[in-house]
């Protein structure tokens, strides 16, 4: 899916660049009554008003975005914490022998047993 977006983009900047490039002609940019260029290339103008809403929908987000990453900031850190805490055993102890008899395990085994048969 990410392939077909920027496969997508990439085809309408190509659009616009070819477009803009068949559009070479000089133009009068007037900003203001007074303030206007003369002789300006379309494709100036063209590429310039692509890039300069390229950069105004990037402030935009902006905004979000940040808030975004301090949300996913703050989560990773509260996971860290969570995962740092310590694990309390319950009365009885978790021992091996416990944890497999719960897990279904057959027999009885016990830790101390281990030691006992090393010393055979």
């Amino acid at each position: 899916m990410n392939t077909i977006a920027w496969l997508l983009r990439l085809a309408f900047f190509l659009g616009v660049l070819w477009f803009a490039l068949k559009n070479t002609m000089p133009v009068t940019l007037r900003l203001t009554e007074t303030l206007r260029w003369d002789e300006v290339p379309l494709v100036v103008v063209m590429l310039g008003c692509l890039f300069a809403g390229m950069l105004l929908g990037a402030l935009a987000l902006a905004p979000r975005l940040y808030r975004l990453h301090r949300r996913a900031a703050a989560l990773e850190s509260g996971s860290r914490q969570a995962t740092a805490a310590p694990v309390t055993v319950a009365a009885g102890g978790d021992t091996l022998a416990n944890v497999a008899r719960r897990a279904g395990a057959v027999g009885e085994f016990d830790a101390g047993d281990v030691g006992a048969t090393a010393r055979k």
